[in-house]
């Protein structure tokens, strides 16, 4: 019985899941084409973020982490988010099995840290999710790692990491926006780094400001342990007004309600105690 739900649960949770987004309409609205050559057609940046490799793990799996980042990296690139278009990761990225080229990386599984197929993809996925939080983009679903299992050494601030597992933890995000983006993702082996932007066929419309606040700290089991934590991810944004010349600023808040900083993004992240990674 037992090897019977193991061999199913993996197809039933992927149809469990697919589903869901069924239901909420997301498939509809999947992003599709990837066009390098249309570059030229989004010429303002509306947001960039980078990320460092994790100094972890041995040769073998920093390589490995390197590979299956960059082949994730085919579905991802230029990819193109007209207005109300999703992109969602386990869709465009697909399930990253041995089968389809991607190798054994680092994974968090019940608060441990081990090694599976497409490991290393949480750090895409990390990133994306700043670029696009950056950008102003519409959060979906989004999901924190389990654990903080870095420490003091993690790849990411507290609260805006993105955890990916296929059928289960999903990255999905929405361009609210009446204007067409495009999505670029590149790896970068010599720098040690990945980076993310977005590019707009006209400018951002908003100012945005991000912040994460540990609410609370988890006291760790053991005494070299690594502690949990409760974070809450707040993201405001203003509305920016096009002037005479094309360009777009700041309408004083005194005079524009519309000028006024708004609430548009809350999540709370629960990381629990864990033990130290090599």
């Amino acid at each position: 019985m037992q090897e019977f739900l193991r061999r199913w649960k993996r197809p039933l949770r992927n149809a469990w899941k697919y589903t869901r987004s069924l239901r909420c309409g997301y498939p509809f609205y999947y992003a599709r084409q990837q066009d390098p050559d249309r570059s030229d057609r989004y010429p303002y940046l509306w947001s960039e973020f980078t990320t460092s490799f994790p100094d972890r793990g041995t040769a073998e799996i920093r390589q490995n982490r390197i590979w299956n980042l960059q082949r994730a990296a085919h579905f991802v690139d230029y990819l193109e988010l007209n207005p109300q278009q999703i992109f969602s990761f386990c869709d465009r990225v697909g399930d990253p099995t041995l089968s389809r080229g991607f190798r054994a990386g680092p994974v968090f599984v019940r608060g441990e840290v081990r090694t599976d197929a497409g490991g290393g993809l949480c750090l895409m996925a990390t990133n994306l999710f700043n670029a696009c939080l950056w950008a102003g983009c519409q959060i979906l679903e989004r999901h924190c790692h389990s654990i903080d299992a870095y420490g003091d050494d993690r790849f990411y601030e507290l609260g805006r990491d993105a955890a990916i597992a296929y059928g289960y933890k999903d990255l999905i995000i929405r361009n609210t926006s009446k204007v067409p983006l495009q999505l670029r993702f590149q790896v970068s082996p010599e720098a040690g780094q990945v980076t993310s932007s977005l590019w707009g066929f006209d400018r951002r419309p908003w100012e945005i400001t991000v912040e994460s606040t540990v609410q609370q700290k988890i006291p760790p089991l053991l005494a070299d342990s690594l502690s949990g934590w409760i974070v809450e991810t707040t993201r405001h944004i203003r509305t920016l007004c096009p002037t005479r010349d094309g360009t777009i600023e700041n309408e004083k808040e005194n005079e524009n309600p519309i000028a006024q900083w708004q609430l548009d993004y809350r999540t709370t992240s629960i990381y629990q105690p864990c033990v130290r990674s090599e």
